[in-house]
């Protein structure tokens, strides 16, 4: 795992612009002030309408959406949003979405679109000139979850995915921190870059070598697995990509696979290629993956966090409603009893909430 290399502290931070969005939720763009990349940065956030009634003991569970090369925090929002958001909206969870790299005066690029402004590769760059702004692993897996948890409510429950660069980037951190995350999933990523040209690129540029980015390689992660990380890692794949081949390597990812502990499902789409249509039409599934995931996380959370002071009951008789049927074939009827304090061998138990199942008539 990269090391922090100092304290992450809370961001300042500015509201750029606020959209209201089909199904009630609302998308904004946050600017700040990163320590990371010691940059100003700016993020999408999609907020379910759910957020504003959640209790205030809670934050909104959160999936964070990585993006590929040559984009910034806008792509996904413009060209998936529209899908993305409704899917979010019907899970109730957030969408946080990160820019790609560092930006801005000083800040060290390339005339090229695989390398450095919109190239971050998700790494903490160790080299010149790269080094002192290319921290995108800590801005991502540190700062961003810090900043939208204390000054948006968002995320103590989160979840990754991405696409491309980005899909390499979800699913390298989550396999390097799997208790940070509650599920990993990717459309068209890039599975083993230390192999194909533009992990090559990246990895000797801003890390000093091809073989310094094993530890940012899915496939060579998957290979030193012996547990499962996750129930299951969702990959969506189109058959027409024009970086299938060469860049992209999803059969190195499933032949890792095929000798780990870890379930990896790879659905190739025929006839999609590697644009923003490809990830529009799969990306409800994604969510969807992502909010099942999320939700059941956040309610272990809820029910772990859960306490009771019984200090006032304890060894005394309680009164309690109650449905009683004093003789069988009567009717229930709603009392008042008193419950004795529990003898040895006993216990009392305090029901929160219960629910009655009916089977479904299928023809009505």
């Amino acid at each position: 795992r990269s090391k922090r290399s100092q304290p992450i502290t809370m961001s300042k931070y500015e509201i750029v612009s606020t959209t209201k969005v089909a199904g009630g939720g609302t998308y904004q763009r946050v600017k700040h002030e990163s320590t990371s990349t010691k940059t100003s940065m700016t993020f999408g956030l999609f907020l379910p309408s759910t957020h504003a009634t959640k209790p205030v003991s809670e934050t909104t569970p959160a999936l964070f959406w990585l993006s590929g090369l040559t984009c910034d925090d806008t792509n996904f929002a413009m060209k998936a949003g529209p899908a993305a958001f409704a899917a979010a909206e019907e899970q109730s969870i957030a969408l946080v979405l990160p820019d790609t790299s560092p930006r801005g005066e000083g800040v060290p690029n390339e005339d090229s679109y695989d390398m450095g402004i919109g190239a971050g590769f998700y790494v903490d760059a160790t080299e010149e000139p790269y080094a002192a702004n290319y921290k995108m692993y800590t801005y991502v897996t540190e700062e961003l979850p810090k900043l939208v948890e204390d000054a948006f409510q968002v995320g103590t429950v989160k979840s990754i995915a991405g696409h491309s660069m980005g899909g390499h980037g979800a699913l390298t951190i989550a396999m390097k921190d799997p208790r940070s995350w509650a599920a990993v999933s990717a459309l068209s990523p890039i599975c083993n870059p230390t192999q194909v040209p533009w992990g090559e690129k990246a990895f000797s540029a801003y890390l000093g070598s091809v073989g310094a980015g094993m530890e940012h390689d899915a496939t060579e992660l998957l290979k030193s697995l012996d547990l499962s990380l996750f129930d299951d890692i969702l990959i969506d794949q189109g058959e027409d990509d024009e970086f299938l081949k060469d860049q992209l390597k999803p059969e190195a990812l499933l032949a890792a696979a095929k000798d780990s502990a870890q379930k990896v499902t790879v659905n190739m789409r025929p006839g999609y290629d590697h644009s923003y249509y490809f990830v529009s039409a799969f990306i409800k599934d994604h969510v969807a993956f992502h909010g099942e995931r999320l939700n059941k996380a956040q309610g272990m959370l809820r029910a772990s966090s859960s306490s009771y002071d019984f200090s006032e009951t304890t060894g005394k008789p309680i009164k309690c409603k109650a449905m009683v049927a004093r003789a069988p074939k009567e009717p229930l009827t709603e009392e008042e009893i008193t419950v004795d304090p529990p003898k040895e061998g006993e216990v009392r138990v305090k029901v929160i909430a219960n629910a009655l199942l009916l089977p479904l008539d299928r023809k009505s």
